[in-house]
């Protein structure tokens, strides 16, 4: 897995409205949802192929089904921050 940035978000994506994510987030980035921003995992779909959600996160929220993300549990979540060069918490 080559990742250079995680960038999680917790928050839907229109809180973040204000930042131009397109410009900020890399073809080899990586996106991690977690909290509220699950909700709106839809809207997340577009910035990066290489999507994660966290599976508790999601699990809380009642999202189920093709949601286009891989669902990560605490461990891998350790691992894709173990293995990417940085993170970001936005």
């Amino acid at each position: 897995m080559n990742i250079n940035t995680v960038h999680i978000f917790s928050k839907p994506l229109s809180y973040y409205s204000a930042l131009q994510l397109d410009g900020l987030i890399a073809g080899n980035d990586a996106l991690l949802l977690i909290g509220d921003a699950c909700y709106d995992f839809a809207s997340y779909n577009h910035l990066s192929d290489k999507r994660y959600m966290l599976e508790n996160c999601a699990l809380a929220r009642a999202i189920t089904g093709n949601i286009e993300f891989n669902l990560i549990n605490d461990i891998e979540w350790v691992e894709l921050i173990d293995n990417a060069k940085k993170s970001i918490t936005w």
